[in-house]
């Protein structure tokens, strides 16, 4: 019976204008739309005034009822004031089946027609499901290739939002999203990123959130990259630059997934059999090695990766190009050009010869505009530091007039023949040369007692005036004139008489060597003395041994003893001998001094009590003091005789130019 008495209402309300028009039936406040999360308690709000009819609450056009109760509908109640006209719809722990659409109605009266509320949306939110990747916790990728990564999160309402995290950093660009239908008013996000991997994603965290109104908090999940790619070459050189002549190892260092690797070298390009490890040495590089490429390949199962050094050796410079000589006219510019190679490359410096002025770097050096001035040998010096350096010479040629570079007095002896000299030193080098005097011209040929004759020297072209038996009238001015393709010059050369020494600077000359000569004489006369007075001084005693035919006389018949004080030699025991030394000597006007010396250096000393050997003819000598305990008293007459003696001896066997030794 309630539920056909709601049907009424409901028809009798259906043909009524939305919003009555009655005058006295009317809203003071319409229900707004609300959204809640399930489970939460919602409120649809709804005033009438001067009600008249039924009041009651549809959803989704379908009439809930007029009792504030509501039957059939435990957790819906109508509250408020009656009296003021409030009916408001209360539901309570909502769920997803309280989602739709609601209106406040009044019934029609017999004068007053029914009335219609906005309709008011009310919206329940469901929170989805996690958040899943579909490839797992560990996606493998290839670095370079596309891939596809799905995240998705189902059954949430409104359906979840998916966004992608890398390193923090949330992917914008690549981002697919689209949503399924779950059924009963759930819905699936679904979000697909599309990777383009690099190397250097490996191991990083892909990481995908999901949120919706219904979520007090993100929900997350994570999946790790695994980028296989082939191998991230870098090539090294220890030392980075090479001095000429030493060694140098190449290192190829490589980062792949997976991660065997294996190696090959190449040099420019051409592989270097059995070179296949990580390490390529090379040894006595030179300086042709210079700038050579060398290549490491490194493969692995995904593919070959390779990288480049080019080998860099420290040479000092050489030269590649050199214009030994430039050629130019005066007026004109000029380029030296002087190129070097060097490693580093060097620095190259311009100088003219004899100066150290820096005129400029580089390559080339260039005169806008040139005169004669310019012409001389250049120096480029190319320095490459702790290489060394090295240099060429450029010699600039400056075209011009004529330069005559001889003296502008020029002298001859009255009487005697006289040379006039006129010297052309520049280039393009002379057509003709002249001279010209008292109305005369000669260019070559002999005009009277004047010659003239033209010849190539070191440093351009020589003409010689030539006088015979020069003459006062000749001591005058000449005139050198000469031509070449750019212009002629002239100039006047004066011969003059040459001057006699004169009588005083001779004299003078002469006196100042005589006096000389005296004073060296004098300094060695006085050396020598001095010399002599000295030896004759350490000289206490003499003893010469006599060897004949290798026989040693008695020491009694060969032995002299100068006393300078005579006295001592009445002494029955002598003072001991000084330490002796032994040399062998010879006469020098004996004719075989040189085969009887021809044994070399003298032999050692032998000490006091020893014996000496010759060893031409192998005779011994001993030591005469040996022979004596104290030396022999001799008398004055005795001395005298044995000096005699002695002396005589000597005489008679100089003819036979006798080996001696003596010892001092």
């Amino acid at each position: 019976m309630r539920l056909l008495t709601t049907i009424v209402a409901s028809l009798a309300l259906a043909g009524l204008v939305a919003r009555g028009s009655a005058q006295d039936q009317s809203f003071r406040e319409e229900p707004d739309s609300v959204t809640h999360r399930e489970g939460e308690t919602a409120t649809l709000r709804c005033a009438i005034d001067n009600v008249a009819g039924i009041v009651q609450w549809t959803k989704d056009n379908f009439a809930l009822g007029s009792d504030r109760e509501l039957p059939g509908y435990p957790r819906f109640t109508i509250t408020g004031d009656v009296n003021r006209g409030e009916y408001n719809l209360v539901v309570q722990d909502t769920l997803l089946e309280d989602d739709g659409t609601y209106q406040c109605q009044a019934s029609p009266t017999e004068t007053q027609q029914g009335i219609r509320s906005q309709n008011a949306q009310l919206t329940i939110y469901l929170p989805p499901d996690d958040p899943v990747i579909e490839e797992g916790s560990s996606v493998s990728v290839i670095a370079g290739q596309p891939k596809n990564v799905t995240c998705r999160a189902d059954n949430g309402k409104p359906a979840a939002t998916l966004t992608w995290w890398k390193d923090g950093q949330e992917i914008t660009e690549g981002v697919t999203y689209i949503t399924e239908d779950a059924g009963e008013k759930r819905k699936n996000g679904v979000s697909i990123l599309t990777l383009n991997p690099s190397v250097d994603d490996h191991g990083k965290v892909l990481t995908c959130r999901s949120n919706n109104p219904a979520m007090d908090a993100n929900k997350e999940t994570t999946t790790q990259l695994n980028v296989e790619h082939t191998p991230v070459v870098v090539v090294q050189s220890n030392p980075p630059l090479v001095e000429e002549g030493s060694s140098v190892s190449l290192s190829c260092e490589s980062r792949a997934n997976p991660g065997e690797v294996n190696y090959q070298w190449k040099k420019d390009g051409v592989v270097l059999a059995g070179e296949n490890g990580q390490v390529l040495r090379l040894n006595n590089v030179r300086r042709e090695d210079n700038l050579q490429v060398f290549t490491c390949d490194a493969t692995n199962a995904v593919g070959t990766n390779s990288a480049n050094i080019t080998l860099s050796v420290q040479y000092g410079p050489e030269p590649l190009k050199t214009t030994e000589q430039v050629i130019v006219d005066r007026g004109t510019s000029a380029t030296l050009v002087c190129q070097w190679s060097g490693n580093p490359s060097p620095t190259i410096m311009w100088t003219k010869k004899g100066s150290s002025s820096v005129l400029g770097t580089g390559d080339t050096l260039t005169f806008p505009i040139v005169d004669q001035s310019h012409s001389g040998a250049y120096e480029c010096t190319a320095v490459v530091p702790g290489s060394g350096e090295d240099s060429r010479e450029v010699v600039l040629v400056v075209n011009g007039p004529p330069i005559i570079s001889s003296f502008e007095v020029q002298y001859a002896s009255s009487g005697a023949e006289g040379q006039i000299e006129c010297l052309s030193s520049n280039s393009p080098p002379p057509s003709r040369m002249a001279w010209t005097w008292n109305g005369i011209m000669l260019d070559t040929g002999t005009e009277g007692r004047f010659t003239a004759e033209q010849r190539d020297v070191h440093g351009g072209r020589l003409s010689v005036l030539t006088v015979s038996k020069v003459q006062a009238a000749d001591f005058a001015d000449y005139n050198c004139t000469v031509w070449n393709r750019l212009g002629l010059t002239s100039k006047i050369i004066t011969l003059r008489q040459k001057e006699p020494l004169p009588l005083a600077a001779i004299v003078g000359g002469a006196v100042a060597g005589l006096v000389l000569i005296l004073v060296i004489v004098l300094l060695v006369f006085v050396f020598c003395h001095r010399r002599r007075k000295k030896q004759g001084a350490s000289n206490e005693s003499i003893t010469r041994l006599e060897v004949r035919d290798g026989q040693e006389t008695p020491p009694k018949e060969k032995v002299e003893i100068i006393h300078r004080d005579h006295e001592a030699a009445k002494d029955k025991v002598p003072p001991p001998p000084p330490q002796r030394k032994y040399y062998i000597t010879a006469d020098y006007d004996d004719r075989d001094y040189s085969s009887k010396t021809s044994l070399g250096a003298p032999p050692p000393w032998t000490p006091p009590g020893g014996t000496y050997q010759d060893y031409k003819n192998g005779n011994l000598y001993s030591n005469p003091y040996n022979n004596y305990s104290s030396y022999p008293a001799v008398s004055e007459h005795s001395y005298e005789r044995a000096s005699i003696a002695s002396r005589a001896s000597r005489a008679s066997e100089a003819q036979k130019k006798p080996r001696m030794m003596t010892h001092v």
